[in-house]
């Protein structure tokens, strides 16, 4: 089976020239700006999952990792050579599979060595069988890694979720920011983040203020609420998935403050648990009408 030919597409990382750079400094400047900004998620995911098994106790065995790391590469493999894609044979087509494997580590725990594999066979294999939206941004629907963590959630017996694990360190939420903050500008999804974490926080402030709390202790206990690195890592590493949010910018600040709004009313209205991850399974649906309302030219990884 053949590859269909991409439609137009935007690039991340474009490369601007500075005549005021010398050769060598300019060289170093190129190359640093063409890498690919999934190298940056992957650095940054192993770091916090490695801080997270040797600072805060995960209860994650290295087996587990490994096998997810294995089993999605594997499955893009397969896919890849299925298709005969044109990244079947270059590194770019295998990264994503490497940031979905950690990004399940780091929400998802199992009884069982053989939850982890699974989850990343299907997580990897959603991005080839549930495609929608109009010709010009069709793409995978579902966030891998926010398919994962739902479907331990919902339906696998002996998983479970833990993204409290991380507390709300002050230290930590900065390093998840500045990490944050540097991928979401390299794949230009900057404004999904910022637009989520103010959606989420003018919520989180105003049931605060709806429960009667003064400033003192309300103000700690919003900036704790906020700055988890739960909160962060779902705003930096999740939402802000350029392929599965809308094309549009602003529906994509419009989808994000939906996002907000939809897990604000499952977690603090209806008493549920995993606001974030669960209504960001239910909203991504709608991104191909998003996308069919406001078309705009798929992003590509450069």
């Amino acid at each position: 089976m053949h590859a269909v030919v991409s439609p137009p597409v935007l690039h991340a990382n474009p490369i601007k020239a500075d005549p005021a750079i010398g050769p060598s400094t300019g060289r170093w400047q190129r190359g640093w700006q063409s890498l690919d900004a999934r190298w940056f998620q992957i650095a940054f995911l192993l770091s916090f999952l490695l801080v997270g098994i040797w600072a805060r106790d995960f209860a994650l065995r290295p087996t587990q990792v490994l096998l997810a790391v294995a089993a999605a590469v594997l499955t893009q493999v397969a896919w890849q050579w299925a298709l005969d894609l044109p990244t079947k044979r270059q590194w770019g087509g295998y990264l994503s599979a490497l940031v979905t494997s950690l990004g399940l580590s780091i929400l998802v725990r199992a009884q069982s060595d053989w939850v982890h594999p699974l989850l990343a066979l299907l997580a990897i294999s959603s991005k080839y069988l549930i495609r929608l939206g109009p010709p010009a941004c069709k793409s995978h629907v579902l966030n891998p890694a926010n398919l994962a963590a739902f479907v331990a959630w919902a339906w696998l017996p002996g998983a479970w979720l833990s993204p409290a694990q991380w507390g709300s360190e002050s230290m930590l939420a900065l390093w998840f920011v500045a990490l944050g903050g540097l991928v979401t500008r390299r794949i230009q999804r900057w404004d999904v983040s910022l637009a989520f974490l103010s959606a989420w926080g003018l919520l989180l402030a105003a049931r605060l203020l709806w429960l009667g709390y003064a400033w003192d202790p309300g103000a700690a206990m919003w900036l704790q609420q906020l700055s988890s690195g739960a909160v962060l890592l779902f705003a930096f590493f999740m939402i802000s998935d350029p392929m599965t949010t809308p094309q549009h910018p602003r529906a994509r600040m419009a989808y994000a403050a939906l996002v907000a709004l939809a897990a604000f009313v499952w977690q603090y209205l209806l008493y549920r648990p995993h606001g974030l991850i669960v209504m960001l399974f239910f909203c991504s649906w709608s991104v191909p009408l998003w996308n069919w309302a406001w078309p705009r030219p798929r992003f590509e990884w450069a």
